[in-house]
């Protein structure tokens, strides 16, 4: 079965065209960047995702459209064929995504309008967190506020921990049911996650995606004190903070310099010290949650680097695994460092603890749920 593949951004559009028979492939991509920006090739996602059609020449064939949606709130743990009761259901979580969810929906509405009689279907970022236990999702705040107001740890992420989780089991012979595993999603955005014989049951993303490991522009956890202290005593008011946190902080604020990890781990080896600080930061945290985890699961088959910088950053990978031999983790250095891009075992043979990297494929993720959605398809 054809689906294609869409996740609209505020001024992007990514498309994948994929083929899930079988094991399923990624048989096409197309992107566009700058939507309705001066001087950009698109004044609209509409625009943008006609182009995307011309160039995968897939009309005729797409049986399918499938919406990655950050945000599924309560109400949505699994895949849904889009309808108007739906759409307005996904409406009322734009509070909890808003630089999100109204652009997921305008991706959809183009869909809508340009491949009529496909069913739509949306597949949620948090859907595979909804597993994660009350003592583990709620905040120790009183239930009112997430009785009320929905406020508990959601995950995110979901699309990528998942595919490693299922990719880990077939790589071992076996079924995700048969492994505990820590995946490290790591790119601008990063997150980890327990995961408790296929069922996750704690990540580091919380009600936001803000919440966790330092990250590209992102501060990751904080004390919630620094938040009142900014607003009450530095005079910021709330908007200046939510961009403080969000766009300013991580890497690139840490750092001085930029919330790309190549540029970061370049400029530390030429000695520039706010990127040695800052890829410290990264790895130490990360290093971190992997040992709650490992608590947590009480001990694991295997850590799975995934995301631009888990798949390709030898360097971070070793950062992060460095003295956790203890705990089981012991990498194997000329494997590692040969690793990028590509499915490898980097661990040593004496490790007790596997550490893989392995490329992730959310859209074949989606792709997946698409067709067993609408069809009843794998």
């Amino acid at each position: 079965m054809i689906v294609l593949v869409l996740n609209s951004g505020s001024s992007s559009l990514k498309t994948a065209l994929a083929d899930t028979s079988g094991a399923g492939r990624i048989v096409g991509r197309a992107s566009a960047e700058r939507i309705g920006e001066p001087g950009a090739d698109y004044s609209s996602h509409e625009d943008a995702f006609l182009a995307a059609l011309d160039t995968l020449q897939c009309q005729a064939d797409v049986r399918a459209v499938g919406h990655r949606f950050v945000h599924g709130g309560e109400r949505f743990r699994e895949a849904v064929v889009i309808d108007d009761a739906v759409e307005a259901e996904i409406r009322t979580l734009i509070p909890l995504a808003p630089l999100h969810m109204p652009h997921h929906l305008k991706g959809y509405a183009a869909a809508r309008r340009l491949l009529p009689g496909r069913p739509n279907v949306a597949v949620f970022d948090t859907a595979f967190h909804a597993t994660i236990p009350p003592e583990h999702h709620l905040y120790a705040i009183p239930p009112r506020y997430h009785d009320d107001h929905g406020i508990r740890r959601y995950g995110f992420h979901g699309t990528s921990h998942r595919y490693v989780t299922g990719r880990y089991a077939a790589l071992r012979g076996g079924a995700p049911e048969e492994f505990r595993l820590i995946t490290c999603h790591l790119g601008n955005g990063a997150s980890v996650t327990a995961v408790d014989r296929g069922r996750s049951i704690d990540t580091s993303m919380g009600f936001t995606p803000l919440e966790g490991l330092v990250m590209g522009t992102r501060s990751g956890d904080l004390d919630p004190a620094v938040v009142l202290y900014l607003i009450r005593d530095c005079g910021m008011q709330p908007d200046a903070v939510d961009a403080l946190l969000n766009r300013e902080s991580g890497l690139a604020g840490v750092s001085g310099l930029s919330n790309d990890m190549r540029t970061l781990c370049q400029a530390a080896d030429a000695g520039h010290a706010g990127a040695r600080l800052a890829v410290a930061m990264f790895c130490y945290r990360a290093r971190k949650y992997i040992g709650a985890y490992l608590a947590a699961l009480n001990g694991a088959d295997g850590v799975v680097f995934t995301g631009g910088i888990g798949e390709n950053a030898a360097g971070i990978r070793e950062g992060i695994c460095g003295g956790l031999d203890a705990l089981g983790i012991r990498l194997d250095p000329d494997a590692n460092r040969a690793a990028a891009g590509t499915e490898a075992l980097i661990s040593r043979p004496d490790s007790p603890v596997e550490v893989r990297v392995i490329p992730t494929q959310e859209e074949l993720v989606i792709a997946r749920d698409t067709a067993q959605t609408t069809y009843g398809l794998r």
